[in-house]
């Protein structure tokens, strides 16, 4: 890969004129928007990754409030100058000067401020993302000032991309379709899976991206799907055997926009259980793509890409699909747990079902996710997919089927 694209100041005004027309229906003076969390929502408003607090007033220019001087002193050395900033009012907090302090230095004492980060619809962040201390000393230091819960609206501003987010998110996509073919080429048996995530790092860094640590196991038989044991536990990575399952959740960010790739690796050919769970998933994945348009509900794409496991009595572990870039809008996870005889004794997680619905709009991109499980053994494959008003665009094609080494 020899082009790596950016966004421009272009850009910047077109979101800048959606937030600040968010202000006017809201009646708000003034946006703040965190950047702590998973998908550090600041990054909507300063096309950075210094996990600041964001100030948007509805007139004038934004603030950008970051704790430690080592991020403003970047923006001075060679490296840093390369880029144009998009806000070039960044503050410094200190002891006795904090986030409230610089607020009430702006003018907003006794402001309407809508604020994204004491919830969110993201399943990392529901809880929201501004630390109970830092807040409570805001609402200390602003006693007259009023505070609007703005993270829905400001979230579902930011899952409709514009046709410059849409080539970073491609980007970003082609970047981890590499990283799932070198992930492929180390793998076979008597390879640790450390190898194999090694070599999807290196892929995503050496291509200009951000490997975010995702879910991965390997064996014959996989229930759980988080962070690998061995990073937190020592003793080392499990040696692949044949026979073995290999599957990895990719979140390959470049840019600051994220992609997914679901990868999945047989050592050997897969027994017919697997293949069963591969065409289940597999028709989960092209039922989903044949109904996505434009118009169209989350809860009706979710209920399509659902109902090939359904028929089939499988279950699945994590949602068949969920927006990406953000990760926002959720399908439901474990469902069908309770029907498994094999996992008679496993303590069971409650079923979570979907979290929300909106109607499709051109620029939002998926991440298609089906997996399939019966008893212990599961399947995952799919990608980012991305619907325009000229239709599908598949960004994927390796994760798309079991890869057999």
């Amino acid at each position: 890969m020899t082009e790596f694209p950016t966004l421009t100041t272009t850009e910047r005004d077109r979101r800048y004129a959606a937030v600040r027309a968010l202000m006017d229906q809201a009646g708000l003076d003034a946006v703040l928007v965190s950047g702590q969390g998973r998908d550090q929502l600041d990054r909507y408003l300063t096309n950075e990754g210094t996990r600041s607090y964001c100030v948007l007033p509805r007139h004038g220019e934004p603030v950008s409030v970051v704790p430690t001087g080592n991020i403003t002193l970047g923006r001075y050395d060679e490296p840093g100058s390369r880029y144009e900033r998009w806000v070039t009012d960044q503050r410094l907090t200190r002891p006795g000067h904090q986030l409230g302090d610089v607020l009430a230095d702006l003018g907003l004492t006794a402001a309407t401020i809508g604020v994204v980060g004491l919830r969110s619809r993201a399943p990392a962040s529901v809880a929201g993302t501004i630390p109970f201390g830092t807040w409570q000393r805001v609402l200390d230091r602003l006693p007259e000032a009023s505070f609007v819960d703005l993270h829905a609206e400001f979230e579902q501003l930011m899952l409709v991309h514009s046709e410059a987010e849409l080539a970073m998110i491609r980007h970003s996509a082609a970047i981890g379709e590499a990283a799932c073919a070198a992930m492929i080429e180390v793998a076979g048996a008597g390879v640790r899976e450390s190898e194999i995530s090694a070599a999807g790092m290196q892929s995503v860094t050496a291509a200009g991206g951000l490997w975010l640590n995702g879910p991965q196991r390997s064996g014959a038989e996989r229930l759980g799907w988080a962070g690998p044991d061995w990073p937190w536990m020592g003793g080392g990575s499990r040696v692949l055997e044949k026979g073995d399952v290999y599957g990895a959740e990719l979140f390959t960010l470049y840019g600051g926009f994220e992609s997914q790739q679901q990868v999945e690796i047989s050592v050997g050919q897969p027994d017919d259980v697997h293949r069963r769970l591969e065409e289940v998933a597999v028709e989960a994945y092209r039922r989903g793509v044949d109904y996505l348009h434009v118009g169209g509900t989350f809860a009706e794409l979710c209920e399509v890409m659902e109902q090939p496991l359904r028929e089939a009595g499988a279950w699945n572990m994590g949602p068949v699909v969920q927006t990406v870039s953000p990760v926002i809008y959720n399908g439901a996870t474990h469902v069908g747990m309770d029907q498994q005889a094999g996992l008679a004794g496993v303590p069971l997680p409650h079923t979570t079902p979907r979290d929300g619905d909106f109607v499709i709009e051109p620029g939002v991109a998926f991440a298609f996710e089906p997996n399939a499980c019966l008893d212990r053994a599961r399947v995952s494959i799919g990608g980012t997919v991305i619907v325009t008003e000229q239709g599908v665009e598949e960004l994927n094609s390796l994760c798309l089927r079991v890869n057999v080494v």
